[in-house]
């Protein structure tokens, strides 16, 4: 990557210790650490970019104002947070659904949390009423 290229068009602070969702000139995203200056491909590493479901996709939206949200990793954020171990991040994608985050790309996976006995009964009980009110399911 030549000079030009290094600078990010779009960037948002992961969390407050310097991790960086940055998005290059190529439109690549990746994830940028501040202390060792390693560069990693944001879809590999979704696991890092967790923190973010702790914001509001309201934040998230501001912080990328003019980018479609199709042309970021944070659907593919939001569906591995629906499938992550505990009850933590799914309940948080699941507030990012219930806040009017798109729904179409992960009906698969409420249709899969609805059911699953591997999860509390509020949980499936979410994943239930946005699995049915969903339009085109």
């Amino acid at each position: 990557m030549d000079t030009a290229d290094e600078s990010p068009r779009s960037a948002l602070a992961i969390n407050n210790r310097g991790l960086l969702l940055v998005r290059d000139s190529f439109g690549t995203w990746l994830i940028q650490g501040s202390a060792d200056g390693l560069i990693y491909a944001a879809g590999d590493r979704l696991v890092w970019l967790l923190p973010l479901l702790e914001r509001t996709p309201t934040d998230i939206r501001a912080a990328l104002p003019h980018m479609p949200l199709a042309e970021t990793p944070l659907t593919a954020l939001v569906r591995f947070a629906l499938t992550a171990w505990g009850e933590h991040w799914p309940a948080l994608a699941l507030d990012w659904l219930e806040s009017g985050w798109p729904i179409f790309d992960v009906l698969d996976v409420l249709a899969d949390m609805k059911d699953s006995r591997m999860l509390s009964q509020p949980l499936r009980d979410r994943a239930l009423r946005l699995w049915l009110t969903a339009p085109h399911r």
